[in-house]
């Protein structure tokens, strides 16, 4: 390079490089905020200024600066400049992410949009599912939070707390909401929605290390502007900073200078220029003379502005203007603001005629007008209401008091109704505490009444009610009250009464009265009641009582067989209330999982080996007492609850038989005990078929017992036990010996054995003739096929007789008492020996009765001599 003497260089001072480094350093930073042609023709111009003024610099004599110093400041003024190219290439990254996060974001809100927009519209509003609503909602709220973000668009985690809320919206409701989108959009925008949401958290999170790394860069970037400027400083020469003309620098100083092309050479690599400005010739930016470059100075002088009074004054004239303006503009707002205010509350206070003062802006002067028509309709409207009022007011008087007598009496029979009842008895019992006397109460209920409506219709059994009604007034007379509760119910009361014997001779007299015909459209019918009574102040001290009480009475009085009296007895509500709580306590004991199962073996007396097991139902109680079946399923019968108790059993026992037959019991068989109900239903064999299906059970495992009521219920219930039986499910008989068509039983029932009552075993050993029917009922049912058991055996005598009454099962409690399922198998591994004990001492002790020796044997049994 062709180096210019020290007088053509001239002096070139290093505040020209500072200023170069300082707009060098702007323009970096405007390009980074913002990228547009302006920001590039300013970062083009910085370069071409800093490369110009790096090569002056270095050009210039160099006396006073040391080698060291400006290999130095070469390698810092490379390395800034290598830095701001890296803060534009970042800049422009961070631009190509933000540009693909908005496209992403743009495009899952406009399917959403579409989605939305492809909803049904009603009567001009959208009807959309509520899962693209909040979906739409949640991209909106994004959308916001980003639009209320600062301008410089550095992103971090603090900032985007606001924004990540709504995103992490926007995930819950697509992944909630999932299923309906699915149905409604189809599986395709579910999926592509959800790779959308997964795209921006990534973009997001990109956009968060980019600025992250952009506020360490400017950070470092601005340091190493302050560093260069004060390096650029100190590395002045002393001789330049004193005036004084430096000599030329060494060649080897200048070798080490920045070359002219290789800057170029940088700048086009680091910085591109647009086409417009052109390369940069390295022999022109040489040959340009440095000494030309001169510092330009600006004059601190300031003169002081001519004419500035009269502006002065016209600025304040204006000013003066413009407020006058305003408190005109706003006096004409507010006055008929304040007016229409006053009005309006004045209105809502019911003051009629009402009207407002005309006045200010065109729109409020309208307002206005349009008040007081409303008013002036309002007023003839009131007028109007008043005159509808004032008739409707009379009308009402009129059906008061027509209803007045409905709402206290019953109108098909003309009697007081309960409400009124109510009233007569409260004030009776005034009476009846002021004087000291007794009330006394009287439930009545009609006699199989249903009948009448079943056979001569509802119409008759109305007129029939109105008989009922005329003869309880005549019996109950003036010093009696009567009234009709509802349906075939009535109510009378009698006060003044001095004695309880009285109030027994009421109601039997009640009773009495309906024993003679009644004539209804010229028939005799004969028309039974049944009383409950209830005296006060004995069986309560207000109406509610006495009416409970005389009711607990009434259905102790149908109990006893109709046409019956019942004064209350306190045992009575104890009863009743006990039968409520076990009533009650049923209903939620299959919830609660409350019932279990128990199971008694039947023990062949032949071989001592158990073959079947019965299942017995138990209700554990809160104390942890297991309520056997006789505490409660009379209750379920009457509840109607028994159904579902008696399907819980044959499911729970089929299950557990099952676990028996495919485990260490294959020849299990179970016992179950049902309701003849169930026979009833025509589901019930099928149910029956299934759950053995499900359970993989055969069959011959189960064993079906039915005691002798189940006749009751007709054909259709034995054709059901047939059906059964045909499927090869076993039939029972229990309780067998008691009812008074056992023998019938035998016949028509498909059965397959045959339990003999408790009743009967239990004087087996003390009574000759219970022996003798016993060895009867188990040779009959020997000679027609069917298989017996003994139950309730309570005594070693008992199971010596049965025993020889061979082949025959054996139940009772001196044999095995009722166990869980899990115990069943161990007791039956311990019944031989345990039964074999009780023959042993059985069979000595029937010897010694005899009249034998006890080494001569008393009896054989399944081949063992005893």
């Amino acid at each position: 390079m062709a180096i210019a003497p020290p007088s053509q260089i001239g002096m070139v001072s290093a505040k020209s490089l500072i200023a170069a480094i300082e707009h060098y350093e702007v323009a970096v930073r405007s390009r980074v905020e913002s990228h547009h042609d302006d920001s590039d023709a300013e970062l083009t111009s910085a370069i071409r200024e800093l490369e110009l003024e790096i090569r002056a610099y270095f050009l210039q004599p160099a006396l006073g600066k040391s080698i060291q110093q400006i290999e130095k400041l070469q390698a810092r003024l490379a390395t800034y400049q290598s830095r701001g190219a890296e803060l534009v290439r970042a800049a422009d990254g961070r631009q190509k992410v933000l540009k693909e996060f908005w496209n992403c974001f743009e495009a899952l809100d406009a399917r959403t949009k579409a989605s939305l927009a492809r909803s049904w519209k009603i009567l001009g509003r959208v009807i959309a599912r509520k899962s693209l609503v909040d979906l739409n909602s949640s991209l909106d709220e994004i959308r916001r939070g980003f639009a209320g973000l600062p301008d410089t668009g550095l992103y971090d985690r603090g900032s985007l707390n606001t924004i990540k809320l709504s995103e992490d919206a926007l995930t819950a409701s697509l992944q909630t909401n999932e299923a309906a989108l699915t149905h409604s959009q189809g599986e395709t925008w579910v999926l592509q929605t959800r790779a959308d949401v997964a795209r921006l958290n990534t973009l997001q999170e990109a956009l968060i290390q980019l600025d992250t790394q952009r506020r360490d860069s400017e950070g470092a970037f601005a340091k190493e502007s302050q560093a260069l400027m004060a390096l650029a400083a100190a590395a002045t020469p002393a001789s330049m900073a004193r005036g004084s003309v430096p000599k030329a620098p060494s060649q080897q100083a200048l070798t080490r200078a920045v070359p002219v092309a290789a800057s170029e050479g940088a700048l086009a690599q680091h910085h591109p220029v647009p086409p417009h400005m052109g390369p940069v010739a390295a022999a022109d930016t040489a040959a340009e003379p440095v000494g030309e470059r001169v510092e330009e100075t600006t004059s601190t002088s300031e003169d002081k502005p001519k004419g500035f009074a009269p502006i002065f004054w016209v600025s304040a004239g204006i000013l003066v203007l413009m407020l006058w303006t305003s408190i005109r503009t706003v006096m004409s707002v507010v006055g008929p603001v304040r007016r229409m205010r006053s009005a309006t509350q004045r209105l809502a206070r019911g003051e009629a005629g009402i009207q407002v003062a005309r006045g200010g802006i065109r729109e409020l002067d309208e307002l206005a007008v349009s008040f007081n028509q409303m008013a002036k309709q309002l007023a003839d409207a009131k007028a109007t209401a008043r005159t509808y009022q004032e008739e409707l007011e009379a009308k009402v008087k009129l059906r008061t008091r027509e209803l007045q007598h409905l709402a206290e009496h019953d109108p098909l029979t003309q009697l007081p109704n309960r409400r009124e009842l109510f009233t007569h008895l409260k004030a009776a019992i005034t009476r009846a505490e002021a004087s000291g006397s007794y009330v006394g109460v009287f439930f009545v209920d009609l006699d199989n009444f249903k009948n009448i409506n079943d056979s001569l219709g509802h119409a008759f059994g109305d007129r029939v009610l109105g008989a009922i009604a005329e003869r309880l007034c005549a019996r109950a007379g003036p010093a009696g009250y009567a009234a009709r509760l509802g349906g075939d119910e009535f109510t009378i009361v009698c006060d003044s009464l001095m004695n309880e014997e009285g109030i027994n001779t009421i109601g039997w007299e009640l009773v009495r009265a309906f024993q003679t015909p009644i004539a209804v459209d010229g028939r005799s019918l004969m028309i039974s009641i049944s009383v409950g009574a209830s005296f006060y102040p004995d069986h309560g001290g207000d109406a509610e009582a006495l009416l409970r009480a005389a009711d607990t009475a009434l259905y102790r009085a149908k109990a006893l067989g109709r046409s019956q009296l019942t004064v209350f007895n306190p045992m009575l509500l104890e009863a009743a209330s006990a039968k409520f709580s076990t009533e009650q306590g049923l209903r939620y004991a299959l919830e609660r999982g409350e019932f279990e199962l128990v199971f008694q073996p039947e023990i062949d007396s032949a071989t001592l080996t158990t073959r079947l097991v019965e299942a017995l139902l138990r209700w554990r109680q809160p104390d942890g007492r297991l309520a056997p079946p006789g505490e409660f399923l009379a209750i379920a019968e009457e509840s109607g609850l028994i159904m579902e108790i008696s399907d819980w059993v044959l499911r729970t026992s089929i299950e557990i038989a099952a676990h028996w037959h495919h485990g260490a019991w294959p020849e299990a068989r179970v016992a179950i005990n049902l309701s003849s109900r169930q026979l009833l239903d025509t589901r019930f064999v099928e149910r029956v078929t299934a759950l053995l299906l499900e359970h993989r059970l055969p069959a011959r495992c189960i064993e079906i017992e039915l005691t002798e009521n189940v006749l009751q219920t007709g054909a259709a219930t034995i054709e059901v036990l047939r059906q059964l039986r045909g499927r090869g499910v076993a039939i029972a008989l229990d309780d067998f010996g008691i009812g008074y068509s056992s023998l019938a039983s035998l016949e028509q029932l498909p059965l397959t054995r045959v339990k003999l009552d408790r009743a009967l075993i239990a004087s087996v050993h003390t009574s000759a003739r219970s022996a003798a029917i016993a060895r009867a009922l188990v040779g009959l049912c020997h000679n027609i096929g069917l298989e017996v058991t003994a139950e309730g055996i309570e005594c070693p005598e008992q199971l010596a007789l049965l025993a020889n009454l061979a082949p025959i099962y054996l139940q009772g409690y001196l044999l095995a008492r009722p166990v869980p399922a899990e115990k069943i198998l161990s007791l039956m591994a311990s019944l031989p020996n345990h039964i074999t004990s009780l023959l042993l001492t059985s069979s000595s002790g029937s010897a010694i009765d005899q009249g034998l020796s006890p080494d001569e044997p008393a009896m054989t049994h399944a081949g063992l001599r005893v």
